[in-house]
C-alpha cells in the first residue's frame, strides 16, 4: 500500500521544472494523432492525441515539440492551435519541458490506481466465486 500510494505522489521529473526551470510562453503548433491501434490498422479515428508546442528560450532557440507528459489525459477540444500556453523548460536541455494545464497529474494517477484495484477485486471475487 505504501509504495502505491508514494507511486501516487511522486511529482515527476517534468512536472518538478515547474519549479526548476525557466518559464516561457509557447504556442500549441499542430495537433495530429500519435500512432496507435485505431491508426495502426486503417481505421480513421478524430482524435487528436498528439499536440505539438513551440516556444523560444531566453538564448532565442526556437523549440518545436510533443507534448510528453505522463498521466497527462488530453481530449479533443482541449488545445487548439495558437492557443498559447505557458511552459517550463529545462535549461540544460530545453527539448525537455513541461506544459502547465489545467489538469490534476496527481488525480490522473489516483484514477488510474482506482480502476486498477477495481479490475483486481472483480478478477479475485469471480476467481474465487
Amino acid at each position: 500500500m505504501a509504495t502505491l500510494l508514494y507511486s501516487i505522489l511522486k511529482k515527476t521529473n517534468r512536472s518538478s521544472l515547474k519549479d526548476s526551470g525557466e518559464k516561457s510562453e509557447g504556442i500549441v503548433y499542430e495537433l495530429g494523432q500519435a500512432p496507435n491501434y485505431t491508426t495502426d490498422y486503417n481505421r480513421p479515428s478524430n482524435v487528436k492525441d498528439k499536440v505539438t508546442i513551440r516556444f523560444v528560450t531566453k538564448k532565442d532557440e526556437w523549440i518545436t515539440a510533443d507534448i510528453n507528459q505522463p498521466f497527462a489525459l488530453f481530449f479533443t477540444g482541449q488545445y487548439k492551435p495558437g492557443k498559447k500556453v505557458d511552459v517550463y523548460y529545462d535549461r540544460e536541455n530545453p527539448s525537455t519541458f513541461f506544459v502547465d494545464t489545467k489538469q490534476s497529474e496527481t488525480l490522473a494517477r489516483v484514477l488510474v490506481a482506482l480502476i486498477g484495484l477495481i479490475f483486481c477485486s472483480v478478477s479475485l471475487y469471480m476467481l474465487y466465486k
